[in-house]
């Protein structure tokens, strides 16, 4: 029976203490002494990839906190020709170490098992160029990221396997559809960023490859960097390339965090406009002495609440950073103690002003 390197794409997850997330296709061999699958290079003129599309959409879970996990429904469409004059019993194996759900695959509209379990060598489907730095989108600066990789670091990556039939002479569609989560680094900056890898590598194994077609779309106002040039249709990134990209497809994503923390890239002036915030408050607040003592009190009491949801939404983004997170709250709440004290302070003086005056 004739082997052959049929698909591979991967999504790395790493969070704070990571586990990267995976899932690809590629034909394997077994040793049968040891339980290990192994990619089989592909014989010339076999099969051939005639198109490919790749359609990710990414959706964030919960509205309130901003380090929730975020997703990626992920669809795979490749048409498949098979070269030859006999019908191809082809196994394929998807390595997934990491958290996905919602698997579907199916050949020419036929519902596709998942049968079993292999574990691979990371070179052999990572290849012998990992993308290993990590990339703000927001500033555009490039950082080495400081945890647990498990591309670099596990020796053996896990793979869920199952079974095509390539009838011959024919061209069939084979179609994976999942969820994964993505990685997450939450130490490097004052916003989250995450991180999605899809490996191009391993496509090099066919007879012939053409026609990729990838469409990305991404959260609202969100910070992207894609290292493949594709073009930004609003929310969505899209690109068609003949031959395959030299590069694998990296993208990182930093989304809209909220109204005025999106205007600092690092935790220091962030912690600053805090500051800055407070004397501002105060000096609104004097201003409005000139209006009656019964419009001032209405109007402070909204700048009141305006400044500290302001200040909520600056603290509540980890502004102190890993190992002081669990006190940005006690700072928050010295922030509403100041705030309340200067309002109280103004009062007092107005109160005092207008007891001389009725004197």
């Amino acid at each position: 029976m004739r082997k052959l390197v049929i698909i591979l794409f991967v999504l790395a997850s790493i969070y704070i203490n990571p586990t990267s997330i995976f899932a690809n296709g590629t034909s394997y061999f077994v040793e049968l002494a040891i339980p290990t699958g192994h990619v089989l290079p592909m014989e010339e003129s076999v099969v051939s990839i005639e198109s490919e599309k790749l359609y990710i959409e990414m959706e964030q879970e919960g509205d309130i906190s901003p380090y929730r996990p975020m997703h990626a429904n992920i669809r795979v469409i490749y048409e498949i020709e098979n070269k030859t004059e006999e019908d191809l019993q082809v196994p394929i194996a998807f390595p997934q170490p990491g958290e996905s759900s919602e698997w579907h695959v199916d050949l020419d509209g036929t519902d596709i098992s998942i049968t079993g379990y292999l574990a691979f060598n990371p070179e052999e489907l990572v290849g012998n160029k990992p993308h290993i730095e990590w990339i703000n989108p927001r500033t555009r600066q490039t950082y080495t990221f400081g945890g647990y990789d498990v591309i670099s670091e596990s020796n053996k990556l896990g793979a869920k396997t199952f079974e095509v039939t390539l009838n011959a002479k024919s061209v069939h569609t084979l179609t994976i559809e999942y969820k994964a989560t993505l990685s997450i680094d939450e130490k490097e900056s004052l916003h989250p960023i995450y991180r999605l890898d899809y490996l191009l590598h391993p496509a090099s194994y066919w007879s012939d490859f053409k026609d990729l077609d990838i469409e990305v779309k991404v959260p609202k106002r969100a910070s992207v960097y894609v290292n493949l040039p594709l073009q930004k249709e609003g929310n969505t990134f899209v690109g068609a390339f003949d031959t395959l990209p030299e590069e694998n497809l990296v993208l990182f994503i930093s989304p809209s965090s909220g109204l005025l923390i999106n205007l600092f890239n690092s935790r220091g002036v962030a912690l600053l406009a805090l500051v800055i915030m407070l004397p501002i408050y105060y000096a609104i607040i004097l201003l409005l002495k000139r209006t009656s003592l019964k419009h001032q009190k209405s109007l402070t009491l909204i700048v009141l609440v305006v400044f500290g949801l302001t200040g909520l939404d600056i603290v509540s983004h980890k502004i102190l950073g890993y190992p002081l997170t669990i006190f940005q709250y006690v700072l928050y709440i010295i922030y509403l103690l100041i705030l309340g004290w200067m309002w109280s302070r103004v009062f007092r003086k107005n109160r005092g002003l207008r007891g001389k005056r009725n004197d």
